[in-house]
């Protein structure tokens, strides 16, 4: 039962993130290479590049009738082969293909009093726990805040203590991490040894030296503000005019599409009342409602046709 069947487009889109950069510096250090190593695609349609501030994309169409899968691996291929010659703080570029059915079956979205950082951990328990449901492929979150330990490195003192700002990354990369330390033979019993070494409190990385000399360390304090914020939000969800989570639901090719909404629905309402007082979810662009409206009208017409064609018997 699908309202829209699964369709493959021979639609094929590149996207280069290249942060920072002009439009005409992503065109001739991005998008260009990546073009000149597509040319050599057979079944080629048509080939469109936009070069934006900070972002490349390159939309490639083939003919009907190909194998996607097969020109799927043949483009990450062509692309590979064009990654040495892109700038080095450039992101990897990511191939993709137009897919109907990552469309969202149905949108579940979570409000609350209790604060967006509260409310989208509450969120991305859900998440987990629907994309256990048999048939779904992934759950897509939006809105929210979350969490980010920020470094405000002030310039004038770093020029003060003849450091650059790579210097404060490489201390921060280094001092972050946990090493193996071998294993320890006691007894008849063998032990792996591990040196845990990342930060567990914000004041810890404060405290971290970026540089000793003469005996006189420099601390990431004496050049920078450690605090304790909020990362900048990528996208953002509303419902009637107040900040919410949504939870968009993305099905597998195939599976019943009434299954899963009932499945959803049912989840959400049982976890309801494990949630934070005050926490209100409803739902939004159920595809299933439309479905059975049709499967109705369908059994309607099938049941009417059969009278009237006994009745002229």
């Amino acid at each position: 039962r699908e309202a829209s069947p699964d369709i493959e487009i021979p639609f094929i889109i590149v996207t280069t993130a290249y942060i920072g950069a002009a439009p005409a510096d992503v065109e001739s250090l991005v998008t260009r290479k990546i073009e000149k190593k597509l040319q050599g695609l057979e079944n080629v349609k048509d080939m469109y590049s936009t070069s934006a501030e900070g972002i490349s994309t390159i939309q490639i169409a083939f003919i009907a009738g190909i194998d996607i899968d097969d020109v799927l691996q043949k483009v990450k291929d062509k692309v590979d082969l064009a990654k040495q010659d892109l700038p080095g703080d450039a992101e990897d570029p990511i191939v993709s293909e137009v897919n109907f059915s990552n469309i969202p079956i149905m949108i579940v979205n979570l409000s609350g009093d209790y604060g967006l950082v509260r409310l989208k951990e509450v969120a991305e328990d859900l998440s987990d726990e629907i994309e256990t449901v048999k048939g779904v492929l992934e759950v897509r979150l939006a809105g929210g805040l979350e969490r980010e330990v920020k470094v405000e490195v002030d310039p004038d003192r770093l020029s003060i203590y003849g450091l650059a700002l790579q210097d404060v990354v490489d201390a921060i990369q280094r001092e972050n991490v946990t090493l193996p330390g071998g294993s320890m033979d006691i007894g008849s019993y063998k032990y792996s040894v591990r040196v845990p070494g990342e930060v567990q409190r914000v004041s810890e990385i404060a405290d971290l030296v970026v540089k000793a000399e003469d005996g006189l360390p420099v601390y990431i304090r004496d050049v920078a503000e450690v605090t304790y914020g909020f990362a900048d939000p990528a996208s953002y969800a509303r419902l009637n005019g107040q900040p919410c989570v949504s939870l968009s639901i993305i099905k597998r090719s195939g599976e019943n599409l009434i299954e899963i909404s009932d499945s959803v629905k049912e989840l959400v309402q049982t976890l309801q009342p494990t949630f934070p007082p005050g926490t209100m979810a409803s739902i939004q662009g159920d595809q299933s409602e439309d479905i059975r409206m049709m499967v109705k009208d369908l059994e309607n017409n099938i049941m009417s046709g059969l009278i009237l064609v006994i009745g002229v018997l």
